[in-house]
């Protein structure tokens, strides 16, 4: 009986119902490439079927059905070129590699607001109680952290300037990169206007601080007190940063 079923639903008349089957399960799958691959077939299906099916073919549904192909297709390549790891230097897959809650569209997108440099001398990048404009990530290379009168140097593979950038407050300690250091920057202001408007990439970006501030408290003695701007604040400012996460 159930191999009657089926084969009266390859027939010209009844393959309607399994471009709709296909297209209802694609809805039941929460993963894009999932949905989208399901209801690519579903359409590919509906365009058989109004060739064919009609005494005369509906070039109107067809016409209509194609483009929603055409357009599936497209997404899907944009989907597989998001969770890809191609087309990623050596020196940005270092990057990539510690920035591990971001896709690889995601941190191409991030890459692009900002730029990567290399010290050739010792560079200060922030000093304690000013303005702090730019948010920082050292791939490689040493830190000097000065707060308080108290000096740490470190080979931090963090951000720096995190909590500058999220509560616009000023700095609470000075950074210096040694020479050789690898850091990429961003401007905050191009920075913000970015992820306001990618709700996705703002929310792997504040996994990714949460994670590196977590493995900065993480960090026993002196410099779990001092390194960059996020574990002298209060706990009621570190809250924002928790919530976007």
């Amino acid at each position: 009986m159930l191999s009657t079923i089926f084969e009266s639903l390859f027939v010209s008349q009844n393959i309607v119902h399994v471009g709709a089957m296909l297209c209802l399960l694609g809805f039941l799958f929460r993963n894009q490439l999932i949905l989208r691959l399901l209801v690519l077939g579903g359409d590919c299906v509906y365009i058989l079927y109004y060739y064919f099916a009609p005494e005369v073919p509906l070039w109107g549904a067809i016409f209509w059905s194609s483009m929603f192909t055409v357009v599936n297709i497209a997404m899907i390549w944009l989907i597989i070129v998001d969770e890809k790891h191609f087309s990623l230097p050596a020196s940005e897959r270092k990057l990539f590699d510690l920035l591990v809650d971001l896709t690889p569209g995601q941190f191409r997108k991030l890459l692009k607001a900002g730029r990567q440099e290399v010290t050739a001398a010792p560079l200060v990048i922030t000093r304690e109680n000013e303005p702090l404009h730019e948010l920082y990530f050292v791939s490689a290379g040493r830190v000097v952290i000065e707060k308080g009168g108290r000096r740490v140097v470190s080979d931090a593979k963090t951000f720096i300037g995190e909590i500058a950038f999220l509560l616009a407050r000023p700095a609470t300690a000075t950074v210096t990169l040694e020479a050789g250091c690898q850091y990429c920057v961003w401007d905050s202001k191009a920075l913000h206007s970015l992820l306001d408007g990618n709700s996705a990439l703002k929310n792997a970006l504040s996994a990714a601080m949460n994670r590196k501030l977590a493995e900065k408290v993480a960090q026993a003695g002196v410099l779990s007190d001092v390194i960059g701007d996020t574990l002298e604040a209060p706990a009621e400012e570190a809250m924002p940063l928790k919530k976007s996460a």
